[in-house]
């Protein structure tokens, strides 16, 4: 016998549909009949009853049968072909045929999941119809239901089997209303979905938690005012209900109103103290309005309260990171070690502790033992960064090469990486090949391209540079990073000063503000001879991030205008800074040795 193989996974459901018809033909006379001790008629055999509904009760007569008809087998085979041949229009029809002149419901069901797959909502809608038909108590075929018409705007229908879907909502199970919530959340028109919760509340006026899920719904679908209008009908029956307190304020900081939002939830927090669900939303508040001192101290209390709480822990500890709290952060990500939750996590924020304060190695064992989760691809970057900082560059590149490997999609962001590392340590002829090697299959790469212009002026290939910076401006003529360095190099690398300043002022042009570009306007400026002008912009940079290179630059600019202590002041004090930083170096050496 030939060996078959159903890859397609509605081969393998439908084979379940046609199965029930197979055996039916096989073992017919086994199965009741419309008569005692009648055959069926040649032609014709019963189909076996529902197995779940057979079984339901011990006793229980079995459904009436049903003919298989050539028509209904016909149908059914011919859809399971066309579905393994990918002909899913012919598939969905056919099976739709079976079911309306079936009376199982698998075979509607079966037919709706054919329609589904293929994207036919044309043919989904009547197969749902008649598997409701066929099986109206069946909550699956009421969701499918109510789902396609709203899908399909027809809202009546939907209305219709929601309403019936949340009458019959299984008792002990979630809130109706939640399950209803999702489905009309995924409802692309959200006026629609909008126009069948309205109608659905109509006929509840007074049930509050309908309500609540109205305006829970609004707010998904941005109509503040109908959000706010239903929200404080909830709280006028219910004025300390939490939930509603919170939606409240989310809704005024979603529209804008942060400090409205922040004094909602502090009046009520004053009213409630030892709420603790109240005061977990008004510390997530104000980390949304970064606040981050208010926030902490409000963990704070938290934790006193709960103090093995994971969340809370993990909250705390992120935010005393963010406030610079290093040793307050490492033991409260160390207490959820030994909670053993969120260790993944844990271990990550721990290694970027340990890096932050300089200890390599350590930050190097705690980011080994990240072995999944979000944050797997970045510890081992890290890794990588800090073993070439050990000297370890050979095992930092095999790092890297594997990750490329595995993760492909990442490659732009690997390559950069290990580029960075080798012109870290003035391995320039390593680092050009390597960018090199990249751009030969991603020649269009921006930050590729830029990686490499500069690299190639430190080796002095300033055709290279201007090349490469060139190609990117050709590519994004307004590009102000490629705008500023291009002008810088040729301001401060050869005597095209005119044509500098023409560059240098667009990029200024769209950031004024921005330190580098400022620094770039008072070079050209000095290279000009407009020493005044020069030393202006050279100030303003220097005082937005007191950054070593512009000093070393209005250091020179200083002694040019022949103010000799000044520049040696300043040269004193970023070298204090900054020891051993190349560029201060031989400026100091050039000027006053």
């Amino acid at each position: 016998m030939i060996g078959f193989t159903c890859k397609n996974p509605l081969c393998r459901a439908g084979l379940a549909v046609f199965s029930v018809l197979w055996l039916a033909s096989c073992h017919a006379p086994l199965l009741k009949s419309s008569g005692a001790g009648k055959t069926p008629p040649a032609g014709a055999a019963t189909v076996v009853p529902d197995v779940k509904q057979q079984a339901a009760t011990a006793g229980e007569a079995s459904a009436p049968p049903e003919k298989l008809t050539p028509q209904l087998l016909y149908d059914v085979l011919l859809g399971e072909i066309a579905g393994q041949r990918g002909k899913l229009d012919i598939s969905g029809t056919r099976y739709l045929e079976a079911a309306r002149s079936s009376d199982d419901p698998r075979v509607a069901e079966r037919a709706l999941n054919v329609a589904i797959y293929g994207k036919r909502p044309d043919l989904a809608l009547p197969a749902a119809r008649r598997w409701v038909e066929l099986a109206p108590d069946k909550l699956e075929a009421r969701q499918a239901l109510a789902a396609l018409a709203l899908r399909t705007g027809k809202v009546q229908e939907a209305v219709k089997q929601f309403d019936y879907l949340l009458e019959h909502h299984p008792a002990g199970t979630a809130s109706p209303y939640q399950a209803l919530l999702v489905m009309l959340a995924r409802e692309p028109d959200k006026s629609r979905a909008l126009e069948v919760m309205g109608q659905l509340v109509a006929s509840r006026p007074d049930d509050i938690e309908a309500q609540f899920a109205y305006a829970r719904l609004a707010v998904h679908a941005g109509d503040w005012a109908l959000a706010t209008q239903k929200v404080e009908q909830v709280l006028a029956a219910q004025p300390g209900r939490v939930d509603a307190l919170v939606l409240r304020a989310q809704i005024a900081l979603k529209q804008g109103h942060g400090k409205v939002a922040r004094q909602q939830l502090s009046e009520a927090l004053q009213r409630n103290p030892d709420n603790t669900a109240l005061r977990q939303a008004y510390a997530r508040l104000l980390v949304d309005l970064e606040d981050y001192d208010a926030a902490r101290a409000q963990y704070h209390q938290l934790l006193k309260r709960q103090p093995n709480d994971a969340q809370t822990i993990y909250s705390l500890a992120l935010l005393s990171l963010e406030a610079g709290h290093l040793n307050e952060a490492k033991k409260l990500f160390k207490k959820l070690l030994k909670l053993g939750v969120q260790a993944q996590q844990a271990y990550y924020y721990l290694g970027a502790i340990a890096e932050d304060q300089g200890k390599r190695k350590t930050a190097i064992n705690w980011y080994s033992k990240v072995l999944k989760g979000d944050h797997l691809f970045e510890a081992q970057v890290r890794i990588a960064n800090l073993e070439a900082l050990e000297g370890n560059v050979a095992g930092a590149r095999e790092r890297l090469h594997k990750l490329r490997l595995s993760q492909p999609a990442q490659a732009q962001r690997l390559y950069l990486v290990e580029g960075g590392i080798l012109t870290r340590i003035n391995w320039f002829d390593e680092a050009f090949k390597l960018y090199s090697d990249y751009l030969q299959t991603r020649p269009d790469d921006l930050e590729v391209l830029y990686a490499r212009a500069l690299v190639a002026e430190r080796l002095g290939r300033l055709d290279q540079t201007e090349a490469d910076f060139r190609h990117i401006l050709r590519i994004e003529p307004d590009n102000t990073r490629a705008l500023n360095a291009l002008g810088y190099t040729l301001a401060d690398r050869t005597d095209r000063y005119a044509e500098a300043l023409k560059l240098i002022e667009r990029a200024y042009a769209q950031t004024p503000d921005d330190a580098a570009v400022v620094d770039s306007m008072g070079w050209v400026m000095y290279r000009l001879g407009r020493l005044q002008e020069a030393r202006e912009y050279l100030q303003k940079a220097y005082d937005k991030t007191q950054d070593v290179e512009i000093a070393a630059h209005l250091g020179e600019v200083l002694w040019a205008m022949g103010e000799h202590d000044a520049a040696r002041a300043l040269w004193k004090k970023a070298r204090a800074k900054n020891p051993g930083d190349h560029l201060l170096e031989d400026t100091i050496r050039r000027f006053a040795p």
